[in-house]
């Protein structure tokens, strides 16, 4: 019995070494990782397409919450008052909580449709100076603009 208690201790032991070594191994590989390059802004559709997607969650989260929480209150007035009716309870403060969490989705909702609408991309040939021979000449070049307006 003594050798098994301790060929089990030892192998907890090992195990709690090899899975928190594995752990910090993963987390330093992850922390020294960074971007390389700025990231793209998004463009109009993409901003209308977040706006629709966030709008639809807040809608589902305000149905819900108000599904689940109206039927709670159903439930806990048809139930005893004499005693409490805890489940009741927790199902109409999620209901509540869910409806309260669908509002900063509709904010965020309508500030990415206005993004959206103040997204404006345009083609332009630009006339950039270039160094030559004799100096500076102008050479065409052709750029693709996308431009906020706050």
């Amino acid at each position: 019995m003594p050798m098994e208690a301790l060929f089990f201790n030892l192998k907890s032991t090992i195990m709690r070494k090899l899975f928190t070594c594995t752990f910090l191994l993963l987390m330093t590989t992850s922390s020294f990782c960074q971007q390389t390059g700025p990231g793209q802004p998004l463009p109009q559709n993409d901003y209308l397409q977040k706006s629709k997607k966030q709008k639809t969650a807040a809608w589902v989260l305000l149905g819900g919450g108000f599904v689940l929480a109206a039927g709670g209150a159903a439930l806990d007035a048809n139930s005893d008052w004499s005693k409490s009716e805890t489940p009741y309870l927790v199902a109409i403060g999620i209901g509540g909580a869910s409806m309260l969490g669908s509002i900063p989705l509709f904010i965020a909702s309508g500030r990415n449709k206005k993004r959206a609408m103040n997204a404006s991309t345009y083609f332009q040939i630009r006339q950039n100076p270039v160094p030559a021979n004799t100096g500076l000449t102008l050479h065409s070049t052709p750029t693709l603009s996308l431009q906020f307006n706050f």
